[in-house]
């Protein structure tokens, strides 16, 4: 059996569309993977993420994120791209959860991921806000904050009600720049080194001494690759459906393991590594500016600061797109109530998109930017428990479909991969960042399944009621 057959990738494209009230043929490879791709904002994670690293695994660095990437994510992305084969859909871990798991299953998980969506929304908007506000200063305050991030969100609220189309269009737009400053510093910085008794070889590495630093660092190596699965969200709009998504998977979590490969390799070469693992970011462009200092002059320092805005509103574009239809998917399937699977004009799910706009906006002056601890643990529980499920669902679909022992083959790797990320779901409430935030991930995470059970009892009672009256 060839490999392509035995992971379900559509080689042939034999799918050509699949059944939708969105708007059928829009996208191709590349306007979803650039769609997706800002749902990971490399310049916001690269800004806010890679002095953390540093800290964790110092010059080792980029081996942390090379094993994240061939493990957990590549596998976990095999899986995805074998489940999209047989339950295509834009509801994602949703549909994959109610085919292979059970439909209850599938509401509570499909819920879970729309909250991690809805969450990644205001923080983006706040992410994006504290940059703006960095660049104006006359903009401070925290009632300010409030209402730019408000701003923020109803504008592209507003992109979005006009098509999949435009919205792949500005991200695109947004995306293009921010890596070509993320990934142009780290060449400028492997082309033009100021940093000596350096090599790559010693980043890629591991000894017995200083694995202890490695290990950590690729746990957090998964968190800055994560988000790769938003191009599922689109296959309803694709011109060819699963082949287009299952391609997209592939590409947008390679691309951004490149990305983030070259940023961590050549920004060592520009700033001693100490340097950059001490650099706390606060709305100043963290690492990315001590190495635009390097090599920008002064009158281009704004760049710095440009890059994570447009990063974050990619970012807040794309997840209020994904958790729309996830929400869009979930009501065409009789789970939550029929009028949110409503579309306008321009084939985007209207009703759904206000609904994500609201909950950000309340959310956004709810929990300042002071907060953003709080997103980043409902993000990570609520994105581990969607992956884990997803993975399970896999599991599932692997021994229906094989023999034993080439199931058993394929459930390894996944088994594997389903332990790590349940790890570091562990880790997001075990290990807080204050001591204030202890037990909150998995507080957050109880909430989501809490509430997504009830959803999905409300759903079967309204389904039973006609058959009892």
């Amino acid at each position: 059996m060839k490999l392509h057959d035995l992971i379900g990738y559509d080689r042939n494209g034999t799918i050509k569309e699949i059944e939708t009230g969105l708007n059928k043929g829009k996208l191709g490879t590349r306007d979803i993977v650039f769609s997706a791709l800002g749902f990971n904002a490399p310049a916001w994670v690269a800004a806010s993420s890679m002095s953390i690293l540093y800290s964790i695994s110092g010059h080792q660095a980029p081996l942390a994120i090379l094993i994240a990437f061939f493990f957990p994510m590549l596998v976990l992305a095999i899986c995805l791209v074998s489940l999209t084969r047989y339950a295509p859909s834009a509801g994602g871990v949703f549909t994959f959860c109610s085919r292979f798991i059970h439909p209850s299953c599938g509401v509570v998980l499909g819920w879970t991921y729309a909250l991690a969506c809805m969450a990644v929304t205001p923080m983006c908007a706040l992410i994006a806000t504290q940059y703006i506000q960095a660049l104006f200063p006359a903009l401070q305050g925290e009632l300010q904050a409030k209402i730019i991030g408000t701003l923020l969100i109803l504008t592209f609220l507003m992109v979005s009600s006009r098509g999949v189309a435009v919205t792949a269009r500005v991200a695109a737009t947004f995306l293009v720049f921010e890596i070509v400053v993320v990934a142009g510093l780290g060449m400028l910085g492997i082309i033009n080194p100021q940093v000596s008794d350096l090599s790559v070889a010693t980043m890629y590495s591991v000894t017995a001494n200083n694995w202890s630093a490695v290990a950590p660092g690729v746990l957090f190596g998964v968190w800055m690759l994560a988000n790769f699965d938003s191009a599922i969200n689109y296959i309803e709009e694709a011109k060819v459906p699963v082949r287009t998504v299952q391609r997209s998977l592939l590409i947008v979590l390679t691309s951004a393991f490149i990305i983030y490969s070259i940023a961590a390799i050549g920004w060592q070469f520009a700033v001693p590594v100490d340097k950059l693992a001490s650099i706390v970011e606060s709305g100043n462009g963290g690492a990315i500016s001590a190495i635009a200092e390097t090599y920008l002059p002064s009158s281009m320092s704004w760049i710095a600061l440009f890059v994570v805005i447009t990063s974050a509103c990619a970012g807040l574009q794309i997840s209020s797109n994904s958790a729309a239809r996830t929400l869009y998917r979930m009501s065409e399937e009789g789970h939550l109530p029929s009028a949110l699977c409503a579309v306008n004009k321009f084939k985007a799910p209207r009703l759904t998109l206000a609904l994500v706009t609201t909950v950000g906006i309340a959310i956004v002056w709810w929990k300042p930017i002071s907060n953003i601890i709080w997103y980043y643990d409902v993000i990570t529980i609520t994105l581990v428990l969607s992956y884990v499920f997803a993975l399970i669902a896999f599991l599932v679909l692997t021994w229906e479909k094989n023999a034993p022992k080439v199931a058993l083959m394929l459930s390894a790797p996944a088994v594997l991969a389903m332990l790590v990320l349940g790890y570091i779901g562990y880790l997001a409430g075990a290990s807080p960042v204050s001591p204030d935030d202890i037990y909150t991930a998995w507080y957050l995470g109880i909430f989501a399944l809490v509430s997504g059970a009830l959803i999905a009892l409300l759903s079967k009672l309204c389904k039973l009621r006609p058959i009892i009256n």
